[in-house]
């Protein structure tokens, strides 16, 4: 029974998938309503817990003829007992200390104009660790950090085996710091993530946001590593001097090295990563319904991902080929389209339309008073007009939320205090957006 089962469920995944994830899969106990699968790696456990949970009922039911259950245990290997004995954190066989996604990998990584130079910075910083010291990657959700720093770890797991590699969330860092306070052990942890490792790779930064304690352990971490020349990746979902409630301290520290930014991807772009997913996932959809998502779903490659599991899923349960007509049913499309011409999509337009300034000064640095008026407007017209959070707002025009805040209340003090100017500039903006939308609609 046991070889059925796993002959069962290997036929039905590609050799690659098989051979990323499944490699310490194996069956514990079977009985008539379950089954114990076990793995031997608690990243690889919870991964298919989530991805791989239903093909595996689906399994169980086609072999038992019925319902049976199952659950995945954690059994770690001999190996990995004895790598706990006061060993470095990265051995040569690190995925068992430092888990990495198998998939995330400068090979699958595709290179557009909006990541050239963050790629080529994370590979060149693979190639040669603590030459461009730190590396700070920014950019908005789900547009290639994680990959690029996790690429950058395969990279050096495959041609640097020996040197001592770990990537963790700044959420884990904190909660390790936490434990390691709780069970007074403050200087093991230091000296765990100060002596013990080579290269830093931390995620999520910004989680960090508010927290001083641990930025100021951050920070003598950072400068036990850098001093020492080992290389700091770090990844945020903004640029350092965004970090809000951030030392000032650490901000110059992320900025001493190379910052790079990931830009969302154009149509091009998310069409070559889309159909770079579909492979990844061992089968096909139809060109054009990929240049669809492409185009609907290039603001978050998150977002795009679930929407061509979605398609492929569909696919492989009612065994047709899913067709743009099927896909834009499917996605709801055609809401999603409606809602990119909502009024508030349309404003920086206007603003240059009205100001006479273009899309790349309202969001750039510039100074200029006209540019300077432009987004003060915008940025006014946005939170009050059509209701949008002052991050919202942020997002939109590539600032702080302090700064957000701040401009709005200046323009808000200008209106109250009756100044005419400002107050027709912000009906002609209205106005703009008022007819535009009306001649949409005719």
């Amino acid at each position: 029974m046991r070889e059925k089962i796993i002959e069962s469920l290997k036929s039905k995944l590609n050799r690659r998938v098989w051979e990323s994830w499944f490699g310490t899969f194996d069956i514990k106990e079977i009985d008539t309503d379950h089954v114990v699968f076990q793995v031997g790696n608690l990243f690889i456990r919870d991964w298919l817990e989530k991805k791989y949970g239903s093909l595996i009922s689906k399994t169980l039911r086609e072999v038992f003829g019925k319902h049976v259950s199952f659950q995945i245990d954690y059994a770690p290997t001999q190996s990995q007992e004895e790598s706990k004995q006061d060993e470095p954190l990265v051995k040569k066989r690190p995925l068992v200390l430092t888990p990495l996604n198998p998939i995330l990998t400068f090979e699958n990584f595709v290179v557009g104009p909006n990541n050239m130079f963050a790629y080529s910075t994370s590979l060149e910083v693979a190639k040669n660790p603590g030459k461009y010291n730190p590396l700070f990657l920014y950019g908005g959700v789900g547009l290639g950090k994680t990959h690029l720093v996790q690429a950058i770890g395969h990279y050096l797991f495959k041609n640097e085996p020996d040197l001592r590699v770990i990537y963790l969330t700044s959420e884990r860092f904190l909660n390790e710091l936490v434990d390691s306070i709780k069970k007074n052990k403050v200087q093991e942890f230091r000296e765990r993530f100060r002596n013990k490792i080579d290269i830093l790779l931390l995620d999520d930064v910004q989680f960090l946001i508010g927290k001083s304690g641990i930025q100021t352990e951050l920070f003598h971490t950072f400068n036990e590593l850098y001093n020492s020349g080992k290389q700091i990746v770090v990844c945020s979902d903004r640029d350092p001097q965004q970090l809000e409630k951030f030392q000032d301290r650490l901000i110059s520290r992320f900025q001493m090295g190379v910052v790079a930014k990931i830009e969302k991807p154009d149509e091009e772009t998310c069409f070559k990563i889309a159909n770079k997913m579909v492979q990844l996932e061992g089968t096909q959809l139809k060109e054009d319904v990929l240049r669809l998502v492409a185009n609907h779903f290039s603001d978050n490659l998150r977002r795009l991902r679930g929407a061509l599991i979605k398609l492929i899923m569909y696919q492989q349960i009612s065994n047709e080929i899913v067709d743009v007509q099927k896909a834009t049913e499917l996605l709801s499309v055609a809401s999603l389209q409606a809602k990119k011409t909502l009024p508030e999509e349309k404003l920086i337009d206007a603003l240059c339309k009205i100001f006479g300034v273009t899309q790349q000064e309202v969001l750039g640095k510039g100074r200029k008073q006209t540019v300077t008026n432009a987004r003060q407007i915008g940025m006014f017209i946005a939170k009050n007009h059509f209701g949008l959070s002052l991050r919202q707002v942020a997002e939109l025009f590539n600032r702080s939320h302090p700064t957000v805040s701040h401009t709005i209340q200046k323009v808000e003090e200008l209106v109250v205090s009756g100044n005419i100017a400002v107050k027709n500039q912000i009906d002609q903006v209205i106005k703009y957006l008022t007819d535009k939308v009306s001649n949409q609609s005719v």
